[in-house]
């Protein structure tokens, strides 16, 4: 298959609703999951949440979503990865993760994420690229465990942000 990747952020209201459709289409049993979208669109629209968007031949194939954890000064937090399953196994997830590293990286030391317990391909690269296991935690269903994942840039913070982050799980 001929390949022709394009990465840009997602910064007007027609990339908000390719993005909006996007994660509407990819439903991974999350409950509530509507709902989030729906705020997911507000929050990117306000600026609170941003955004980055991966088009395979101009198909838009995978997305990343942050922001600034709400309790947590100078955390961000992944919100979404996913690639479309045709488009996996190209590096895009690992491109997407570390523009979200790299965007502004001087407003904050480190980043937060989760993933489902099931999903050890996105936590295995997340291991790869440098994220240590915090925890595993039922976050949003009983009987579905999530692996809680933390990465600081700042090594001479990375102690005391691992107690915050600890602290709050």
């Amino acid at each position: 298959m001929p390949f022709d990747f394009a990465f840009r952020s997602v910064q007007t209201s027609k990339e908000v609703k390719k993005t909006i459709d996007f994660l509407a289409k990819q439903d991974l049993g999350y409950p509530k999951y509507n709902e989030w979208v729906q705020r997911v669109e507000t929050e990117l629209f306000s600026g609170y949440k941003r955004a980055a968007l991966a088009y395979s031949n101009g198909v838009l194939v995978g997305d990343i979503i942050w922001q600034q954890h709400k309790q947590l000064p100078r955390i961000r937090e992944l919100k979404n990865l996913r690639i479309s399953p045709g488009a996996r196994g190209r590096c895009l997830a690992r491109f997407l993760l570390r523009q979200a590293e790299v965007e502004d990286s001087e407003q904050f030391d480190a980043f937060l994420g989760d993933a489902r317990e099931t999903q050890v391909n996105l936590i295995g690269l997340m291991q790869d690229m440098g994220y240590l296991v915090v925890g595993k935690l039922n976050l949003y269903e009983e009987e579905r465990r999530d692996v809680v994942l933390f990465k600081c840039f700042d090594k001479s913070l990375r102690q005391k942000n691992l107690i915050r982050i600890k602290s709050f799980l």
